[in-house]
């Protein structure tokens, strides 16, 4: 039988493992070969071709799930050695939901501040594990023109309470002051929002402990829905611009959160803001329903990464 242009005979360190298990947080040199980077590069490209400038300066184009064929990416999810690396990393049986791409402009672009992704798995329930494959297709030197991210390990601070009680009580805070007669903004919602993991304190123990790594293509960090991280600007230098591609994996017992769903809505509702995806109503409808068996997925497959393969080679 042919080999598959995707594949690869990657094999995971000790090193590496208890990294991901202790920190959150893993480098994975060379996970994605040329072919599929190449594969990347040209999806990208497509997507974010039509995609407006949403963000202003935090980045120049974003996109929130593809539209174009995901042929190929399903051909690298059933890569025995992507499905081996993911569930030997995780210890579960992983789910992908989304795929997202950014761009970084020159000089202009600074990224997202600390946060977790809240928009992306704050609609399953808060203790439902989720990961992130994030992939530079460009090269980052973080001593140069930077444009990676900084990372903290979950061994200084861990964003459980984000989700399980900064979340929620942040919309529970507006609506009591909206009741009240109060007036709220869309830039109270965002200040509550970002406030918490960039306040003057909160900065004084991220920064000093943060790791900013070096990447070339075909290099991916992993990260667990809990690690703090916050995008780096790209600076002066040879880029023009820095583009990236994530993957984001939930476990595959994942619930739906209607509630929290709603949470993630309430700009939306209560002040009309456009977002860029609007995704946490629309995967599920009931509270309580897997995930993986939603059928706004398609392929859901292909996109089960079963820790039962993972002694296939």
């Amino acid at each position: 039988m042919e080999r598959h242009a995707f594949a690869q005979d990657y094999e995971l360190t000790p090193q590496q493992l208890d990294q991901f298990r202790t920190l959150g947080f893993v480098k994975l040199p060379g996970f994605l070969n040329d072919e599929v980077l190449d594969s990347l590069r040209k999806r990208v490209d497509v997507e974010l071709r039509h995609v407006p400038s949403a963000f202003e300066t935090e980045f120049k184009r974003l996109k929130y799930d593809f539209e174009t064929s995901r042929e190929d990416l399903y051909a690298l999810l059933t890569q025995p050695y992507f499905r081996r690396t993911m569930t030997e990393l995780t210890g579960r049986t992983m789910f992908l939901t989304f795929e997202m791409c950014f761009e970084l402009e020159k000089n202009v672009s600074k990224g997202f501040p600390w946060h977790v992704g809240v928009q992306s798995f704050g609609y399953v329930r808060a203790d439902d594990f989720a990961c992130t494959i994030w992939a530079p297709l460009h090269p980052i030197d973080p001593a140069g023109q930077r444009g990676g991210m900084q990372y903290v390990p979950r061994t200084v601070m861990s964003a459980e309470f984000v989700y399980e009680y900064v979340e929620p009580a942040l919309v529970q805070s507006l609506r009591i002051r909206a009741e009240r007669g109060e007036p709220i903004t869309l830039e109270d919602y965002f200040a509550l929002r970002e406030g918490v993991l960039n306040s003057p304190a909160m900065l004084d123990i991220l920064e000093p402990q943060a790791v900013e790594d070096a990447f070339e293509p075909g290099d991916v960090l992993l990260f667990d829905k809990y690690v703090v991280h916050r995008s780096r600007k790209l600076g002066e230098g040879p880029l023009d611009r820095r583009d990236a591609f994530v993957m984001r994996f939930v476990d595959v017992g994942a619930r739906y959160d209607r509630q929290r769903a709603l949470n993630i809505d309430f700009p939306v509702r209560q002040f009309g803001y456009q977002p860029y995806t609007r995704s946490h109503l629309e995967v599920a409808t009931v509270d309580g329903e897997l995930l993986a068996d939603s059928p706004f997925f398609d392929n859901r497959g292909a996109r089960t990464i079963s820790y039962a393969e993972v002694g296939s080679r």
